[in-house]
């Protein structure tokens, strides 16, 4: 790696501007050795390092298929689109390299065809836009949605014609040899590096773990890039679920097959015809009594206070599921489709059965409802033996890496999360900047604590004095979408500068508007903490508003806290404090981005200095010079950033 990554090593000789990085190089050499001996790896390695060629590198030079995992989307097509290329033309010329996606991002030729013949639209929009999609699914060589960039996020038709799992009729399909999903696999099985995202690999490790296939190549390593999301995404496919969405795409899909039947088997399909039908009404039920709950956001599916009605209806489903999965059992002159129906089926039935009758204490049951449809969810508590059983048997050569695992040091709560083992490398690589020189925190003192009626429009206040020193220029990231719109109005009319607010527009329209803007103010929440990269002026001045706690009544969280609990540990200061510890560390994260950033970052929490808690957050931070007063604010800002 040093002949790589060295100050007179191959990428310093051929890449323009390359700077030798000491902890870039530890990384490399950390991962070749992971990748060597099969011990686990983790590697924090702050921002700047260059963490992506470190892992990289030693990837395609190890001789073995590595499957590279990260946790967005834009992060795999960054790889895919800059990286790889670059480092194919330097390095590997023969390298293959393929991002493979989910299903859903895929367009279905079978499924385009049959819609084409009679469409349905949500809107007029959508129809205008369907002959732009017809010349390109013409044309497209991947059939990938990402190149349709002109499609907005929200074009309904994409449901009823991309590649979903529970429409694939596998090698019975007509356009199975033409098929876009089917070659892009084909293409993954023959490379060196597989580009996927945490979503994708878990679900693949799913259905590995029930022996009913794979989506991934056999592949000698895994790296997970933005691992700290790891612990949220496998649970979502350790579980299973139940919706009014799916009950009714697989009851439509049940009619429509029923409706192709030959006149041989016409008592057969008729009697499934009427079983499906069955099963809408039941689903209206089930929706009539969750809304009955009357609860916003995710709340625990309680069968007592939900009532015996609930689970009588609950049951008639599952025996209907029942009937449904002996009558699509597949036989010699059965179609193609009756295999994933059966599959389909016997996946909801068992669900409706864990529902109905939920034994297992290890899944928390919860369900979210809207005016339109229902979700329940069972959730594993914990994930640690998913990682141990089924994860690190399969693959012992693991990276896992983030700028963002520790807690004050320490990667102990990453370790617990999911299950990792005590003889895993370690890695704590800083940050090539100048943490202590380009940047400051200021946590005011005196100031109103979070939960004082008083607090956001004291926010919104220093907001408007720290806003003109920094001419705008400003990201305002909060942990409620309350607090956000209650400063909003509170700063509207008092800002000469653009002011944008997350739900106005869509999520890329508003980081884009943000950029080319550069006195404009963005104030938004969730997603934004990650992943948002503003490097350059239009970013000097980061607020947040206080510590992102995450709310201890969203059932999953509440049950993994009782978890912690039931272990004889503080659930506070051993689940709630570490996660917000890594949340604050993302979103900190926004503000310095290149060695030339520089700027503010102000934290409206006292808590930071109040609590004995506030000096774990404070020692998971780079090391900022940390201010009490807007004098010192002022008097940095005019020598540094905004002069």
């Amino acid at each position: 790696m040093q002949s790589y990554f060295g100050p007179e090593g191959i990428l310093a000789s051929k890449v323009q501007g390359f700077e030798h990085r000491a902890s870039q190089q530890r990384m490399a050499e950390a991962v070749a050795q992971c990748l060597g001996q099969e011990v686990p790896l983790l590697v924090e390695a702050g921002t700047g390092t260059g963490k992506t060629w470190a892992y990289l590198v030693p990837a395609i030079l190890s001789g073995k298929r590595v499957v590279v995992s990260t946790g967005t989307k834009a992060l795999q097509e960054q790889i895919q689109d800059h990286d790889i290329p670059f480092l194919k033309k330097l390095l590997y010329p023969q390298l293959r390299a393929v991002c493979l996606k989910g299903r859903r991002n895929y367009l279905c030729r079978r499924r385009f065809r049959e819609f084409a013949y009679q469409p349905t639209f949500w809107n007029q929009d959508e129809a205008r836009l369907f002959r732009e999609l017809q010349t390109w699914a013409e044309r497209s060589p991947s059939g990938d949605r990402a190149e349709i960039e002109w499609l907005p996020d929200q074009f309904q038709a994409w449901n009823e014609i991309s590649c979903d799992s529970d429409a694939c009729l596998g090698q019975q399909c007509e356009d199975f040899a033409r098929c876009f999903l089917t070659r892009v696999r084909q293409d993954a099985a023959q490379a060196h590096l597989v580009i996927v995202n945490h979503h994708l690999f878990f679900a693949d490790l799913s259905l590995r773990s029930r022996g009913v296939g794979e989506v991934i190549p056999d592949h000698d390593g895994v790296v997970f890039d933005e691992a700290h999301q790891l612990e949220d995404t496998v649970g979502l496919y350790f579980g299973f679920a139940l919706s009014s969405l799916k009950l009714k795409d697989f009851v439509g899909d049940l009619v429509r097959e029923s409706g192709r039947a030959s006149q041989a088997n016409r008592t057969q399909y008729e009697e499934i015809r009427k079983t499906a039908e069955s099963l809408d009404p039941l689903g209206r039920l089930l929706h009539h009594d969750l809304r009955r709950m009357e609860r916003p956001g995710r709340f625990p599916l309680d069968l007592q206070e939900l009532g015996e009605g609930f689970v009588h209806h609950l049951q008639r489903l599952s025996r209907s599921l029942q009937r449904l999965e002996e009558l699509l059992t597949p036989h010699g002159d059965s179609p193609p489709s009756f295999e994933s129906l059966a599959r389909r089926t016997a996946e909801m039935k068992n669900a409706a059965e864990s529902f109905a009758e939920p034994e297992d204490p290890s899944f928390v049951h919860w369900c979210e409802v809207s005016s339109r449809a229902f979700f329940m969810h069972g959730t594993p508590v914990a994930v640690d033996h998913v990682v141990g059983e089924e994860l690190l048997k399969r693959t012992p050569a693991l990276v896992f890496t983030s700028a963002t695992l520790t807690v004050a040091g320490s990667f102990d709560f990453f370790k617990r999360g999911l299950g990792l083992p005590p003889h895993c490398r370690e890695e704590l690589l800083a940050s090539p900047f100048d943490y202590e020189n380009q940047a400051m925190l200021y946590v005011p003192s005196p100031f109103p604590a979070p939960q004082d009626r008083t607090f956001c429009p004291s926010v919104a206040d220093q907001a408007v004095e720290i806003l003109k020193m920094t001419r705008g220029r400003a990201l305002l990231l909060f942990t409620s979408y309350r607090n956000m719109r209650e400063v909003h109005a509170l700063l509207r009319d008092r800002l000469p500068f653009p002011l944008l607010m997350q739900g106005q527009k869509p999520r890329r329209t508003l980081i884009a508007q943000f950029r080319e803007s550069v006195d404009s103010v963005l104030l938004a929440t969730g997603s934004f903490w990650q992943g948002i990269d503003v490097p350059g002026e239009a970013l000097s001045c980061l607020i947040i508003d206080k510590l992102p706690f995450e709310v201890p009544d969203d059932p999953v969280i509440a049950a993994r806290m009782q978890y912690v609990t039931d272990q004889g540990k503080s659930s506070f200061f051993h689940y709630q404090v570490p996660r917000a510890a890594i949340q604050l560390k993302q979103g900190v994260g926004r503000l310095i981005r290149s060695n030339t950033d520089g700027g503010l970052i102000a934290i409206f929490d006292v808590r930071l200095r109040t609590r004995g808690y506030g000096s774990l957050f404070l020692k998971s931070l780079p090391p900022f010079p940390l201010v009490r007063r807007l004098d010192e604010v002022e008097a940095f800002l005019a020598t540094r950033c905004c002069a």
